[in-house]
């Protein structure tokens, strides 16, 4: 299953099986093997009121139907880090008003893992992380302008094994870096972006 986020509305592309229970709030499209892709992105913009589109499609055609969905936007690449210490607390940031993770868009030419710890390492003031193994994607949409655009963001798990002082970019519009206790992550980030609740869903947190 692919999910596009747009705010906190969603579309989730899904494979197509009989007797599926679908969420009650859901719009369900069930002609979306031969969905015409084209006036997505305006409809979900323009239908606040769809706070979930499902999209179920035959299991074999679900990549086609997603990457032709994606292709109706300008698409960029980012890596970001859910990122553990040794005393097992995990590293988040506040900006714009909610705590996020760490995370920024892709140069031209690099490694999307490069791209990763480099931009955590940036954004928080620390270096020499160890990169774990890619942990999801994600993928969120937005205006810049004028156009629609769609991020990817590959997030990794990894390790600091380190000691130094946090110290947020603020030039990148971040107020706070801290160390956080899994057991207290849940109600940091119960008001943050669909998106970075997912990654802390995969991780099991």
């Amino acid at each position: 299953m692919y999910s596009i986020y747009f705010n906190n509305r969603k579309l989730s592309v899904c494979p197509l099986k009989e007797n599926t229970n679908y969420n009650s709030n859901a719009v369900v499209y069930y002609n979306s093997n031969d969905l015409n892709t084209k006036q997505l992105p305006e409809f979900m913009e323009s239908n606040h009121k769809i706070n979930l589109l499902v999209l179920p499609v035959e299991e074999n055609k679900i990549d086609c139907v997603f990457e032709k969905i994606c292709s109706e936007f300008n698409q960029i690449n980012a890596g970001g880090g859910l990122v553990r210490n040794l005393a097992g607390e995990y590293l988040l940031i506040f900006r714009n008003g909610k705590w996020d993770l760490p995370k920024g868009k892709q140069e031209a030419g690099e490694d999307i893992k490069v791209t990763a710890v480099r931009e955590v390492e940036e954004e928080c003031g620390i270096d020499s992380l160890e990169l774990g193994n890619l942990l999801c994607v994600t993928h969120h949409t937005y205006r810049m302008n004028g156009e629609f655009m769609l991020k990817h963001t590959f997030w990794y798990n990894m390790e600091y094994k380190g000691d130094a002082a946090l110290k947020p970019q603020t030039e990148e519009d971040i107020e706070m870096c801290k160390w956080v206790k899994g057991e207290e992550i849940a109600e940091l980030v119960k008001d943050t972006y669909p998106s970075i609740k997912r990654v802390f869903e995969v991780a099991g947190l």
